[in-house]
């Protein structure tokens, strides 16, 4: 994985970068005493068996299984998924394993009609660190009466992954006779990709989990050095240099229909962690080429209040070609001789061209091709640089007070509706 970092750094926010560099040091120099949780994972092999054989058990006979989660127990596991899925699509290879629906909204219209399934060949994986998220177990209350109503087990239809501590999914679990894998009691949801809430249902889209692990080890190498030279920290002194310029609003924008999922997982994973005491800066989701069309004019010609992250992946002589009689048309005479992939690559470097043209700051992720291990290179160096970048805010990374109020208030509301009926 290639960061480039020259063109996001201009005359007015390199000093302001250098400073960040300095002042995120004695963190780095912390983290090489005491590594986090989260910097322990890539190394981590005793709970790889647990996930196989819980994959394997429930997949069983399966020719669908509902992933029910919320946020970060959704998000990470379906980045993993949707990359393996796409490139069997690309490949045009038979996916032997059971589709997988992540259920991650809640919605009553779209979860009616996925318990309408037949239930015989249908799965639950449930994901709640809490055990007790509301959206989570709601849909897990739908999808035991949809169990019963067809005479189906629970013990043989669901499985998931909760905290170790005694909680309503537990206690679920307990009652209905199904199993459950323990959640890492130190890593909040929207760090968990690299554990068993993302690697578990990863292993159903034919990832292997080793090998995203020794893809984040990759990442982790670069913490015995100095800090000006490692890779996640330098990313955040960027985003640290550029909200202290006044672009408080970072675009992530992959170049691949398999990296989509990434930029709504760092969505949640930069709002949820920087977005206290009035500081953080908002991410967008943004896909390219589409969004050239749908985007790229306000980024060119609208305010200069934006950071931009280009990741993008080998596609040079990937895909379709064009008729040879396209050369008879003027207007299409430029696409004879090449690949979609030739078109994609080309449209991307013109993008990361354009943008420095109109000085705006932009860092170009290039991946040599999406694999287990540059997934998990990526999705490391993601975290840590949003851990970084906390630090350097001066704020807890891993609470989110204000999401608490909101969960709160909307008990008090089923409350109200309770009370009248």
């Amino acid at each position: 994985m290639l960061q480039h970092l020259t063109s996001a750094l201009c005359a007015n926010t390199k000093p302001l970068y250098e400073a960040a560099l300095v002042a995120l040091a004695s963190h780095h120099a912390g983290y090489q005493k005491l590594p986090l949780p989260h910097m322990a994972l890539p190394e981590k092999q005793d709970d790889v068996a647990a996930m196989h054989q819980m994959a394997q058990a429930l997949a069983q006979d399966a020719q669908r299984i509902i992933i029910l989660g919320t946020g970060g127990s959704s998000l990470g596991a379906q980045v993993l998924a949707q990359a393996q899925i796409q490139n069997q699509i690309q490949n045009q290879t038979q996916n032997e394993t059971p589709d997988l629906i992540f259920a991650d909204n809640l919605d009553a219209d779209s979860f009616t009609k996925i318990l309408q399934g037949d239930m015989a060949t249908t799965r639950f994986f449930v994901v709640s660190k809490s055990g007790g998220t509301a959206e989570t177990m709601m849909q897990l209350g739908g999808a035991l009466m949809a169990l019963e109503a067809a005479d189906a087990k629970p013990s043989h239809h669901v499985a998931g992954i909760a905290g170790s501590d005694d909680n309503a999914l537990r206690r679920l679990a307990r009652a209905y006779d199904f199993p459950i894998l323990a959640h890492e009691s130190d890593i909040g949801g929207r760090f968990s990709v690299l554990t068993n809430v993302g690697l578990l249902p990863a292993i159903w889209a034919g990832r292997d989990p080793q090998a995203v692990r020794a893809g984040a080890r990759k990442t982790m190498l670069g913490l015995a050095g100095e800090p000006q030279n490692f890779e996640p920290l330098k990313g955040a002194a960027l985003h640290l240099a550029h909200m202290q310029a006044g672009r408080n609003i970072h675009v992530m924008m992959p170049y691949a229909d398999a990296l989509e999922r990434l930029a709504f997982w760092h969505r949640q994973l930069w709002a949820e962690s920087l977005g206290k005491q009035g500081q953080g800066s908002v991410p967008v989701s943004a896909l390219g080429p589409v969004d050239q069309h749908s985007q790229l004019q306000l980024y060119l010609d609208g305010p200069d209040d934006k950071l931009y992250t280009l990741v993008t992946h080998d596609t040079q002589g990937r895909g379709c070609r064009v008729p040879d009689g396209f050369s008879k048309d003027p207007d299409l005479a430029s696409l004879v001789g090449h690949t979609m992939g030739n078109l994609v690559d080309a449209e991307a470097r013109a993008t990361v061209d354009v943008l420095i043209d109109a000085k705006r700051p932009v860092r170009h992720i290039e991946l040599g091709a999406i694999t287990d291990e540059s997934l998990g290179e990526l999705l490391m160096h993601l975290q840590l640089e949003t851990i970084y970048t906390a630090d350097g805010l001066g704020i807890d990374a891993y609470s989110q007070p204000a999401v608490e109020a909101g969960k709160i208030r909307a008990k008090q509301y089923l409350q109200e509706l309770e009370n009248k009926s």
